[in-house]
């Protein structure tokens, strides 16, 4: 339960571990609003303010600020874009993100309550549930009773919460929204399933399949790094292997799943990856490979709504590729797709020789011809944040 709570910590970690972004602002503000509990009281609780940048980049110290008379003023907050606020009430954490510096409003009320059962109806004794706030990041931990049930509050009203729960390896996950109340919960613990069927390619950002490709660093081929958002549309987790398939020609030389170096095996044209995805979630999952050659076609092995071809130092306008790929509207090359991808689908890149920009723009992560996988995934999660912003740009 440890590590699947630190997968929910992607914010926390913004505000907390990440160093003080430059150009921090040189004023300071005061950051107030209330904090209320029906049939109780927030007095003494603390307030913790965290100043981001738009980047959810911290640039200032958190200030802490105690609740009194129902109100709390955090002074000398460093003015920045945004202002990420957590209430600790009770052993549990409710938070706000804002960009805006007083009427800030913590309304605690609604107890979330049920059961966690069996397929069956049966109860499921002693469960650990993890209670995630919209933002990701968790609210408080809760275990459940012999006979199954749990209760959890006071938690803010209308607000739609994720409970957690891991066993035996395999990941649970249920969304609930409050209202007055959220009784009568059923969390019911399913059989996990090997069938991919249940698998898409979606949700992801910028893009749900993102192929990274390089020139390598002491060869004429070229390496590439392909990022898959991985979402299972079941009822229940998916525990099994998943497949990506692999253009003619390519030599795999890492995998990733969940931003962790994971192992794999080859079966055929395609790399086998091993997962464990709770019903409705997605998780990520990458592949490194070389190219011997310089053109990549294959098939994709799941349906698939967005397709990035990102062409790292190679000059698009003379990358040839498949009808169902086009140029992106972007500052640094790059294909996308034209509409939904099939299972089955192929796509077609050839990258020549003549396409390199130059020495210094087409040198690879490759070593000696390998791919880093840690690094590229670094630099492709730089290169996400790029995209994404423009994708957001062209949305609006």
């Amino acid at each position: 339960m440890k590590r699947f709570a630190l997968s929910l910590l992607v914010l926390l970690a913004c505000v907390s571990t990440v160093p003080l972004a430059s150009g921090a602002g040189d004023t300071t503000v005061s950051i107030s609003g209330t904090a209320t509990v029906t049939n109780g009281t927030a007095n003494g609780d603390t307030v913790t303010v965290t100043p981001l940048d738009r980047n959810y980049r911290r640039v200032g110290q958190s200030v802490n600020a105690t609740v009194t008379n129902g109100t709390f003023t955090a002074a000398n907050v460093t003015n920045a874009s945004l202002y990420y606020v957590r209430l600790s009430h009770d052993g549990l954490a409710h938070y706000a993100l804002t960009n805006e510096t007083d009427g800030i409003s913590f309304d605690l009320g609604p107890t979330l309550s049920g059961r966690v059962v069996s397929e069956n109806g049966s109860a499921v004794s002693n469960a650990q549930l993890l209670v995630a706030s919209p933002t990701g990041p968790p609210v408080g931990q809760v275990n459940a009773s012999e006979n199954g049930t749990f209760s959890v509050g006071p938690l803010k009203s209308n607000t739609t919460y994720t409970l957690w729960m891991r066993m035996a390896g395999v990941p649970y996950k249920k969304t609930v929204t409050t209202g007055t109340n959220a009784t009568n919960v059923r969390f019911v613990k399913r059989a996990p399933t090997d069938d991919d069927g249940v698998l898409t390619v979606s949700g992801g950002n910028p893009a749900s399949h993102v192929m990274q490709v390089s020139p390598q660093q002491n060869s004429t081929g070229l390496s590439v790094v392909e990022t898959l958002t991985v979402r299972n549309t079941g009822d229940r987790p998916f525990v099994g292997p998943v497949r990506v398939a692999l253009p003619n020609g390519a030599t795999p030389t890492g995998a990733m799943f969940r931003n962790r170096q994971t192992t794999f095996s080859r079966r055929g044209s395609d790399v086998i990856i091993n997962a464990t995805i709770a019903a409705n979630d997605t998780a990520q999952i990458g592949v490194a490979y070389d190219l011997e050659n310089r053109s990549i076609r294959k098939s994709v092995d799941h349906d698939t709504d967005r397709l990035a071809v990102v062409l790292q130092g190679y000059n698009l306008s003379e990358v040839s590729h498949s009808s169902n790929l086009r140029p992106g509207s972007a500052p640094i090359s790059m294909l996308t797709n034209d509409k939904a991808l099939r299972s089955g689908d192929e796509i077609r890149v050839h990258v020549p020789k003549t396409a390199q920009q130059s020495a210094n723009g087409g040198s690879g992560n490759g070593g000696n011809g390998g791919t880093d996988f840690p690094t590229v995934v670094m630099v492709l999660s730089f290169l996400s944040i790029v995209i994404g912003g423009i994708l957001a740009y062209r949305a609006l």
